[in-house]
């Protein structure tokens, strides 16, 4: 099925772009840090057949713009909304993978209204919550863009990017608590967050699952896109939520 190519205009001139694609409710698909919407290419094709999926690249990513002189989470979460509200959206249910799944926690505490489940892929509350390895690169990664943008100034947008993984994302332990949407907290053995971290997020939420995928790493969804896809569906397509789960 072809994709719709469309553009929300954010308050500050910014424009958004994001696709459109499949029928049935809502399914919004949110990438990672440095990435756009083409990271699902391996899940649309499988759950356009089901949903009407909205894939965005967000602030600063793919063909999206950015007016603003800093990124934050919260600033994002506003631009879903705006993007939601374009397509006069009501209710959906939203994968975020890594900062995706950062942003979807920050506007699900934000917008609770709007959340129906969350499907939360290596998603981190807060930088400890990454490997030491993980953080060590992206520092490195930081400034290296630093210092090129004094020669290319294309670099200084890259730093806005970078620059979220380098600070919390807004979102609490009480937050955490008061989401209510069922949420599915799916990540691999070897993922750069810590088990623990995404153990942690899974017992905060209160209405939860936590999903392990054994000899799997951060890119799951690319490396294992049928036991994600699968993974996933049976979560979305579960009626019932009688209990916490956890494995």
């Amino acid at each position: 099925m072809a994709r719709q190519p469309h553009y929300a205009v954010m308050k500050d001139g910014t424009k958004l772009y994001y696709e459109t694609c499949g029928t049935g409710p809502t399914l919004v698909f949110l990438h990672g840090n440095g990435s756009n919407g083409r990271f699902f290419s391996q899940q649309i094709p499988f759950f356009e057949k089901s949903y009407r999926l909205l894939v965005l690249d967000s602030r600063g990513h793919g063909f999206s713009g950015n007016n603003a002189k800093t990124l934050s989470f919260r600033l994002m979460a506003e631009d879903l909304y705006t993007v939601l509200q374009q397509e006069k959206v009501t209710a959906c249910d939203i994968i975020g993978f890594s900062d995706g799944a950062n942003l979807a926690m920050k506007f699900a505490t934000m917008h609770p209204e709007l959340v129906h489940k969350l499907v939360l892929n290596a998603g981190n509350t807060n930088v400890s919550g990454e490997k030491l390895i993980s953080r060590l690169v992206t520092r490195f990664w930081y400034g290296w863009t630093w210092l090129l943008s004094f020669f290319v100034p294309g670099y200084k947008a890259k730093l806005k990017v970078i620059g979220l993984m380098l600070k919390d994302i807004g979102v609490s332990k009480e937050e955490l608590q008061q989401i209510k949407s069922p949420s599915l907290v799916i990540v691999g053995s070897h993922d750069l967050i810590k088990v623990r971290h995404s153990q942690w997020i899974a017992k905060n939420i209160p209405r939860s699952i936590f999903r392990q995928v054994p000899g799997q790493g951060h890119l799951l969804a690319h490396r294992a896109p049928e036991i994600f896809n699968q993974e996933v569906a049976a979560f979305l397509e579960e009626d019932a939520f009688d209990q916490k789960k956890t494995d």
